[in-house]
């Protein structure tokens, strides 16, 4: 199972709509694909009119207070895709991993027994660089058998320029402390509109200049539409540019992965 961390700590840069359309758009490609839901604002389950999980959730899982059957922890979204919801036990669960020890292997654990039933795992991260955020990253490192890889969704804005330098900077410390190595496949420019003038351009072009931009993703009506029927873009628009662009994304994390 390739293990796909979604991350930037700045909010509104479009983590939850990459998971949701780049996993829609897996999953139509014939790959079983599980969706996390790790951020406590649950953006993610509620994008996709899921009910938040009981008792029966992550957080419990993760803390070693639940051991019933994995099953009961998902939810099916369609044809080879379930999630993994939110649950209001999210909220308390980033102060209690603080002191357990070997925090940041809980998750990769946990989605180390799900890796059998499954080809895909995209992870939506929450907007921080906290426990949680570290957990989704070692999650996502490759060793041996372990395939994993950290995509950034960015927006071509002064600001995501310095969240994303943030970023790095944490995840080179966080390789360091675990000797692990978490690939960085690379950035999504989303709600890209050039109409916004000189500043969305100049940003394009330098995150462009790092060379490792995987996709941009317009901001078009499509993916908003989708968003409010609680649909990815392929299912709502599926001929639609919007529905294409996922799916060219889609296939080449597949090619860039593949084993």
């Amino acid at each position: 199972m390739y293990v796909t961390a979604v991350v930037n700590q700045k909010g509104g840069v479009g983590k939850s709509a990459t998971v949701l359309n780049v996993g829609a758009a897996l999953a139509e490609s014939g790959r079983r694909v599980l969706l996390v839901d790790l951020d406590p604002q649950g953006h993610l389950t509620r994008a996709l009119g899921l009910p938040a999980a009981g008792t029966a959730n992550l957080p419990r899982a993760l803390l070693g207070q639940w051991d019933g059957e994995l099953g009961e922890l998902v939810l099916p979204f369609g044809e080879r895709l379930q999630v993994l919801p939110t649950s209001e036990d999210m909220f308390v669960l980033e102060p209690q991993l603080y002191s357990r020890t070997g925090r940041e292997w809980l998750l990769s654990r946990l989605l180390d027994a799900f890796a059998p039933a499954f080809d895909d795992c995209l992870i939506d991260c929450p907007p921080s660089l906290g426990a949680l955020t570290d957990a989704a990253l070692a999650a996502a490192r490759t060793d041996g058998d372990h395939m994993g890889r950290v995509v950034i969704p960015v927006q071509a804005e002064d600001s995501s320029l310095d969240a994303l330098r943030l970023l790095l900077r944490q995840l080179a410390t966080l390789t360091q402390v675990l000797a692990i190595e978490v690939p960085v496949a690379g950035l999504v420019v989303n709600l890209y509109d050039a109409r916004r003038g000189r500043v969305a351009t100049s940003m394009l072009e330098v995150f462009q200049r790092r060379d490792d931009v995987l996709a941009v993703i317009g901001d078009r009506k499509e993916i908003r539409e989708g968003w409010r029927l609680k649909q990815p873009v392929i299912a709502h628009a599926p001929e639609s540019e919007p529905a294409g662009w996922y799916r060219d994304l889609a296939k080449r994390l597949v090619d860039g992965g593949a084993r």
